[in-house]
């Protein structure tokens, strides 16, 4: 433990020597809680910020009752006054302040009401498939072609892979990238980044961008030239001064890395609140970050600390979104910055709420917040995004909540959503002024939603108790959306992905009948040539290993069609291992790669390839394995 973590250890210790532990969060409530939490990304943060977040937020749980749930399963364990308190929506969820004093009033409802609440749970994860809009496409295909002049220009290959993205033409940052040529990894628990030439078959570090030491980086783009980190930078001072949960900034800077052994500072911008997730499309990137407010002694003149700020400047009134109930105290603030001016933030929004989490589509972002009647229901909003420019255009509401961003996804127009509420499931369809349009109910009793994939006019999705139901729906008429297919195996599959035009991968555990006992890390392969009749045509188990981390981070798996591999890190006694598999209709899986990761980090590992060469990437060390064989050929530790 270093000084400063001993130091934010010392202040909580200050802070909560007198607070009595609610019997909520003693183990028995924790563990029986647990129970009924559904799966979620253990991806985050470093050690560091992991010991200051986790520990500030207990206390803050406590000491005020911050009550936020964005990814708790049940609601069994929610304060009863919660219900008492929360009511659906009088607006549209798209009224924006007036004034500041309109946010602070909210806030201070949102004190005075926490005062009555024994419990606060903090989770978060951060976590998006529509068609492309002809003008989106024209420029995702210019931009495609810039790169690849570039590229050739750079004696870089056309051949290599990208990071797995929740939408297609819509990217993501990483902690590994590669041009085709360079390979980028961070390092050091997001202090730099490293650049590693990978030309002649030689692996050779040939330069390094690090930032300063108050900056931590979590993921980063390689674009066009350009190296945008994104990440948080901490700001001690304020921190010093009580304000804990103020103390994050969000940061994206960009370097020209057209001479990747030369990189040259372009510009940087900042935004309040901790890194939530990023975006890049149509040349302009994204930025999202989530800004809690300490309500304790500010007043309505003391703006800095419960208004965000972007690149030093308070948002304005009309920018910022109200709560669509009466209880609020945190942010989701979105930026938009034109990539030819990393300096600039283009435009800005924020959404005053009580947390929530986004899926982003081609041409819109949605945010969806879990909110509270007397039953569980989930709130969305819909902002669109076009050059840069922010504009919320509409509110809608469905009952239950929203497991991850798989289970919710734009096409031609309408969004739809798979919900779990109470004991059953449900499927709506909405449109664009997110109004119902068409649903199915009361599906799957007793279970709740594990994953999910949407593709075109048929979407399949998983539940799971003692046995992994299959389902097939039909979403041609937005009116009518229909079950047609239902199969039952035990198990359960954590992620989905479409493996050509008629199967269906999934990655889950193999569970007994029993539902209980796990026999490790199962593959599935689902035929779905006749979505009424899927059918799961071959599986295979890995034998004691015990966890994946696809399941968790989708970024994380390495698949690719066209060359036949699926890649992904997992977890057995000896620790991690990198995993190559191919499939075959008659053979079935078959495993060409299982080599123990090496490197440290809190990120994990990443698999990357350049024509017929596997790099395994893992924060200091890089291992390169032949595709013919998969016999290393290779390797540097920076």
């Amino acid at each position: 433990m270093n000084q400063r973590e001993q130091e934010y250890i010392n202040k909580i210790h200050e802070v909560s020597g007198d607070v009595d532990v609610p019997k909520a969060l003693e183990p028995e409530a924790i563990e029986d809680m647990l129970e009924s939490r559904p799966k979620k990304s253990v991806w985050k943060k470093s050690y560091t910020a992991g010991i200051a977040a986790a520990c500030c937020l207990l206390i803050c749980g406590i000491a005020y009752g911050t009550l936020r749930t964005d990814k708790w399963a049940g609601t069994e364990n929610i304060s009863a006054a919660k219900e008492e308190t929360d009511t659906k929506s009088d607006h549209t969820g798209l009224q924006t302040a007036e004034s500041y004093e309109d946010i602070y009033g909210y806030l201070e409802e949102y004190i005075e009401q926490q005062k009555n609440y024994d419990l606060g749970v903090y989770t978060t994860e951060t976590a998006e498939d529509s068609a492309w809009d002809m003008e989106m496409a024209a420029g995702s295909a210019a931009s495609e072609m810039k790169t690849m002049d570039a590229a050739e220009e750079s004696g870089a290959s056309s051949d290599f892979s990208e990071t797995n993205v929740r939408q297609e033409g819509v990217d993501e940052a990483d902690v590994v990238k590669t041009d085709g040529r360079y390979l980028y990894t961070l390092r050091d628990n997001g202090r730099a980044v490293a650049i590693v030439d990978t030309a002649g078959g030689e692996l050779r570090a040939v330069s390094e961008v690090e930032l300063e030491k108050d900056y931590t980086i979590w993921e980063f783009y390689v674009n066009n030239g350009q190296l945008i980190l994104t990440g948080e930078k901490y700001n001690d001072e304020i921190a010093d001064q009580g304000w804990y949960l103020n103390a994050s900034n969000t940061f994206a800077v960009t370097y020209d890395v057209t001479d990747p052994a030369k990189p040259k500072k372009m510009g940087e911008v900042t935004q309040s609140g901790a890194y939530s997730s990023s975006r890049m499309a149509g040349g302009c990137l994204y930025l999202f970050s989530q800004y809690y407010v300490d309500g304790a002694n500010i007043t309505a003149k003391d703006t800095e600390y419960y208004i965000p700020s972007v690149n030093g400047g308070l948002i304005p009134e009309d920018h910022i979104y109200l709560p669509c109930t009466k209880l609020a105290n945190q942010y989701e603030v979105i930026c938009s910055v034109d990539m030819e001016k990393p300096d600039e933030i283009k435009d800005s929004k924020a959404i005053f709420a009580d947390g929530g989490e986004l899926y982003v589509s081609s041409n819109n972002i949605y945010w969806y917040e879990r909110q509270w009647s007397n039953d569980v229901y989930t709130t969305i909003r819909r902002i669109s995004y076009k050059d840069g420019e922010l504009e919320a255009e509409a509110s809608g509401t469905v009952d239950g909540y929203i497991h991850d961003s798989f289970c919710i996804d734009e096409y031609k127009g309408y969004l739809r959503v798979i919900t779990t509420e109470g004991d059953t499931n449900s499927v709506y369809v909405l449109d664009k002024k997110l109004e119902k349009t068409g649903s199915i109910t009361g599906l799957a009793e007793d279970e709740r939603v594990y994953s999910a994939r949407l593709l075109g006019d048929t979407g399949y999705f998983v539940t799971y108790r003692e046995t992994d139901p299959l389902f097939s729906v039909d979403f041609s008429d937005p009116k009518n959306p229909k079950i047609i297919g239902e199969l039952k195996i035990p198990g359960f599959s954590e992620y989905l992905h479409f493996y050509g035009e008629d199967k269906l991968l999934g990655i889950g555990m193999d569970t007994e009948e029993d539902g209980f006992t796990t026999n490790g890390v199962k593959l599935s392969m689902f035929d779905i040539s006749d979505s009424t009749d899927v059918k799961e045509v071959q599986k295979y188990v890995m034998e004691n290993v015990y966890s994946a981390d696809v399941m968790y981070d989708y970024k994380a798996a390495l698949i690719d069609v066209g060359k036949n591999i699926i890649g992904f890190s997992a977890y057995n006694g000896d620790g991690e291992s990198y995993y190559v598999f191919s499939y075959d209709e008659n053979k079935g899986f078959e495993c060409l790669m299982e080599e123990m990761v090496n490197g440290n980090g809190y990120q994990t590992a990443r698999g990357v390839y350049i024509d017929a060469t596997l790099y395994v990437v893992k924060g200091n060390i890089i291992e390169a394995y032949s595709m013919e064989d998969y016999q290393k050929v290779d390797d540097i530790i920076l």
